[in-house]
């Protein structure tokens, strides 16, 4: 696709075109790229296509429309639609429309009688975006927040983010937020200036900063980067659960319980995952094992218990999973098999 196509379109062209009803209804990193990058450059096109796509979610029918008889699907549900309103400018009834009076009629239908009800009823679109092992990825949110994924984790989150409405965030794994700053008065907050990410049992309330979150192994750490946040129990039931963090804070949780709070030398270490790094400090064996199962697929067997507890004093940093045994191996004086099928064994 490229932007050329679509500058001279209208409210019509938009609604009647296959690729951006696509987009409209399934949403994929790459056609999300392009047509943020679209607004991006032609501004004023900005209501136009989010009118379109508003339409083209109320009355879809199916996933994706590939052809022309699919694609009909739409105008015949909107058509239905129509039917049922009064016809103010005539008494006389519509039959046969053509494709471009089709779009048009449920334009002005949907836009001046009925679409502001529709909207106001219709559940949410969820939005989901998962990471494979190994792999990391960066999703721009609709307030253009960015969440940047490590291996083997998701998030969700709704489609259309209310202006009453705080925005709102579901992880699982590991991810890395630069969120948007809206509040320009800390003791004035509006609701839609909150951004809630919801991670494990524990809330994170976000203005604006960056900070890495990580939910596994029924454990959920925080650090905090830049910005201020603040982190809630999901359970209402546990007492004294409000934490404030400022920079470089980093608080560990498990069980609904506070069981870990430091200040870290480095903060921006905890996210160099994002640009492909491996860094540890201070990390024990079992610390690494989990990240080579959790982030990288991995499995790995230790062949004593006493082994999990070694300790690398330090910081450790390698861009690539064989640097990293060959450090546990100089370092640890222990043996590393690797077999096919990203299975590992350690012993002494």
């Amino acid at each position: 696709m490229n932007f050329e196509k679509y500058t001279q379109f209208t409210l019509q062209d938009f609604l009647a075109d296959d690729d951006f009803i696509q987009w409209a209804i399934k949403p994929t990193e790459e056609n999300i790229a392009f047509w943020n990058a679209f607004l991006v450059a032609h501004p004023h096109k900005e209501d136009m296509v989010q009118k379109a796509a508003d339409t083209i979610k109320q009355y879809r029918q199916q996933d994706i429309f590939s052809n022309e008889s699919r694609k009909n699907l739409l105008w015949q549900r909107i058509e239905s639609s129509i039917a049922t309103q009064p016809v103010i400018t005539s008494h006389r009834r519509v039959v046969g429309l053509t494709a471009f009076m089709r779009v048009a009629a449920a334009v002005i239908i949907i836009g001046g009688l009925s679409f502001w009800m529709i909207s106001r009823n219709a559940s949410p679109e969820q939005y989901s975006f998962a990471t494979a092992f190994g792999e990391v990825k960066t999703i721009t949110l609709p307030d253009q927040s960015q969440v940047t994924l490590n291996g083997n984790s998701s998030i969700t989150y709704s489609g259309s983010w209310k202006k009453n409405a705080a925005r709102e965030v579901w992880i699982k794994g590991e991810g890395y937020f630069n969120v948007t700053h809206l509040n320009n008065d800390s003791m004035h907050i509006k609701p839609a200036e909150r951004f809630i990410v919801h991670c494990g049992d524990l809330n994170i309330e976000v203005l604006g900063t960056t900070f890495n979150v990580k939910a596994r192994h029924g454990k959920t750490n925080v650090a905090l980067i830049t910005g201020k946040i603040k982190i809630d129990y999901a359970t209402a039931a546990v007492e004294n659960k409000t934490i404030v963090m400022a920079p470089g804070d980093y608080v560990e949780y498990k069980a609904s319980k506070l069981v870990a709070a430091k200040k870290l030398p480095k903060p921006a270490q905890v996210s160099t995952w994002t640009v492909n790094e491996i860094t540890f400090t201070d990390a024990t064996l079992k610390e690494i094992a989990e990240t080579l199962q959790d982030n990288y697929g991995y499995t790995v067997s230790v062949k004593e218990d006493s082994l999990l507890r070694l300790k690398i004093e330090g910081d450790i940093s390698v861009n690539n999973i064989t640097d990293l045994l060959d450090v546990l191996t100089t370092s640890l004086n222990i043996t590393i098999q690797q077999s096919a099928g990203k299975h590992i064994t350690i012993s002494k």
